[in-house]
């Protein structure tokens, strides 16, 4: 009970709790000093709090977050406590890092044009599944972190590094077209060194328009791997296009320029203000694919399942993506 209520503190409901724990889990193994022990250091690791602040009675439950993680929001919003969501994202990531295979040197990230100039020599254009896989290779992994506790509150992004290994978090829920520039942003953050030494870069929103040098460093360097021009802006010839239409001249346009569809018009979108317009076209280009998030889910199940996770983290770890645990 000492512990369930040290866990609530920091915002993880008793419901939150039990949805994490394995199914062998007794509350039992905490009746001894040993068993609290114990106890307090695998729920200190499930929930991303500090052991010993679960184990000392008069401690304050302290959450396992970088002391010098950087919060990026957009202009005028109110900056929101994302410590918890920061917390479960990293204790995910570290169950990914115990099982994937150490590589003697991580392989180097190159210039945004670089990387398009590689992807592209097989691929007609970079889509979402390409990057993923590019990603990946490099060592970083992907995290898709949808279930959290209620009401607290999520980023959009999370690039960070742990013992020199970097990782990239990603939340949104939006089911094609955005989370490509999400990836290729949050891998900038990492190119760029803007995690570098332990640092941790906290995006509550990833902001195509954001005026923070950062940010637009890393909007300009996803932009060039996605489009070939830092500051491509795609606008329509002639008059506005309504939905279907933009959904026709996105594949016409991507086809002639080597970008995905999906990319097109949500830079169209955002250039013009027209996110209706986008979005609509967005649900004309993707229909029968598979949504991001599946994409993103079922390349990290593999990449656990390929390195012999252990069962009680893998199912952790389902959960927490929101995968069916099996």
């Amino acid at each position: 009970a000492a512990l369930y209520g040290k866990l609530q503190i920091v915002g993880c409901s008793r419901a939150y709790i039990n949805s994490l724990l394995p199914d062998w889990w007794d509350d039992a193994i905490a009746e001894t000093q040993s068993g609290y022990q114990e106890a307090s250091l695998r729920l200190g690791r499930l929930f991303g709090v500090q052991p010993g602040t679960l184990r000392n009675h008069d401690a304050r439950p302290t959450l396992c977050v970088p002391s010098g993680r950087r919060f990026k929001h957009q202009v005028g919003h109110k900056e929101q406590h994302l410590d918890l969501a920061c917390a479960l994202a990293m204790s995910a990531a570290r169950l990914v890092f115990k099982v994937l295979p150490a590589k003697i040197e991580r392989v180097a990230i190159l210039e945004a044009r670089l990387i398009r100039e590689c992807l592209l020599q097989e691929n007609a254009y970079i889509s979402f599944s390409v990057l993923l896989q590019y990603v990946w290779s490099l060592g970083i992994p992907v995290i898709f972190l949808k279930h959290i506790p209620k009401n607290t509150k999520k980023m959009a992004g999370l690039a960070f590094e742990s013992e020199a290994q970097p990782a990239i978090v990603l939340t949104s829920g939006r089911s094609h077209g955005f989370l490509l520039f999400d990836l290729a942003h949050e891998l900038a953050h990492i190119a760029l060194g803007h995690v570098a030494n332990g640092r941790c870069v906290v995006d509550q929103d990833i902001d195509a328009g954001a005026d923070d040098p950062d940010e637009r460093a890393a909007n300009q360097y996803a932009i060039e791997i996605l489009t070939g021009n830092p500051d491509c802006k795609i606008v329509p010839s002639g008059r506005v296009l309504r939905g279907p239409e933009l959904a026709k001249a996105a594949i016409l346009y991507g086809e002639k320029n080597r970008i995905d569809p999906l990319h097109v018009a949500l830079n169209y979108g955002h250039t013009q203000g027209h996110w209706g317009v986008a979005q609509s076209a967005i649900k004309a280009i993707s229909e029968g694919m598979p949504t991001d998030q599946t994409v993103l889910r079922n390349k990290l199940l593999a990449e656990l399942r390929e390195n012999d996770i252990d069962d009680d983290d893998l199912a952790v770890i389902s959960r927490l993506i929101g995968a069916r645990v099996e």
